[in-house]
């Protein structure tokens, strides 16, 4: 569940300027520093552990630094390792968050701070912001990077949004990129990933299952006429011929044992059943399973009205 905080939270400053704040009728009656109307507030706000060659520009506490590669300390990253072509941008809100404190002092922290956009010229990109999972195929090494977080990421797009992987063949580093998809990770977790369905393919199959047991329902309805048809034969069989008397040969005729016709009975009911049962099963899967989920008409069809997938 999420976590709601104060709206007003001054935990990270020092007692000293929390009982000036409170000492202060401006600030009380919010004209100054109580931040009413987007003006001027005063709130902990942690400072920056600024590298020799960035730029750093802050407004309260959100950031835009232009520097070199790091996701951590001075020593971190590409910049750290003194690389060339390792270029960063970071934008970035709520440094040391949840609760931000005046008397700290921070390298960024892609696990902590509350939003960022982060872009490289040369990243471990998955490394720093954790999605490095045992399943995954896209491990981005040495490469450039942009990664987004936030507790809540939205991407509107009013004519539509497209996720497009290998639109060249070549990477920044002038390497050659071997065909790759996309991966939905939710929670981080990668460990029963598995491929995408293809929607059409998916109709296309069931409609083959479909005419397959339909087949098989036609056969097993001509067997239980058939076999219907030769149990009745079989009840009511009798044999013509001749048996020896005082008189001699006479005409005899056999009749059926008493216990087949209540045999043949029963099994008759059975099969009417079976057949039934069958017609029930290809109405259901004809008309109403059919309709009901291969239909683009039926609001259960399976595929998707507006997304895709290759």
């Amino acid at each position: 569940m999420p976590t709601t905080l104060d709206a007003v939270d001054n935990t990270g400053f020092p007692d000293v300027t929390n009982t000036i704040l409170d000492n202060d009728p401006s600030y009380a009656s919010g004209l100054n520093g109580a931040g009413v109307f987007c003006d001027y507030m005063e709130e902990p706000i942690p400072k920056y552990i600024r590298a020799g060659g960035e730029w750093v520009q802050n407004k309260g506490n959100s950031w835009i630094v232009l520097g070199r590669d790091r996701p951590g300390s001075r020593s971190s990253g590409y910049g750290g390792q003194g690389h060339t072509q390792a270029s960063s941008i970071d934008l970035c809100v709520g440094r040391g968050s949840p609760v931000p404190s005046s008397s700290d002092n921070l390298d960024p922290n892609f696990g902590a701070d509350a939003a960022r956009i982060y872009i490289s010229q040369k990243a471990n990109i998955d490394q720093y912001f954790g999605t490095i999972g045992s399943k995954s195929k896209l491990k981005s090494t040495a490469l450039s990077g942009i990664g987004i977080k936030a507790d809540a990421v939205r991407i509107i797009g009013n004519e539509g949004v497209k996720i497009v992987t290998r639109p060249s063949g070549i990477n920044s580093k002038s390497g050659q990129i071997d065909p790759n998809g996309i991966e939905l990770i939710a929670n981080n977790d990668d460990s029963d990933m598995q491929s995408m369905v293809k929607g059409n393919n998916l109709v296309e199959a069931f409609n083959a299952l479909e005419e397959n047991l339909n087949q098989l329902s036609a056969v097993l309805l001509n067997f239980l006429k058939s076999q219907n048809e030769f149990n009745l034969q079989v009840a009511a069989h009798t044999h013509f011929g001749t048996g020896a008397s005082a008189v001699g040969p006479v005409p005899v005729t056999t009749f059926p044992a008493p216990t087949l016709p209540s045999a043949a009975t029963t099994a008759a009911l059975d099969q009417a059943e079976g057949m039934l049962d069958n017609f029930k099963f290809r109405i259901n899967s004809n008309i109403l399973w059919n309709t009901k989920y291969l239909s683009p008409n039926s609001k259960k069809y399976i595929l998707s009205k507006y997304n895709k997938v290759n």
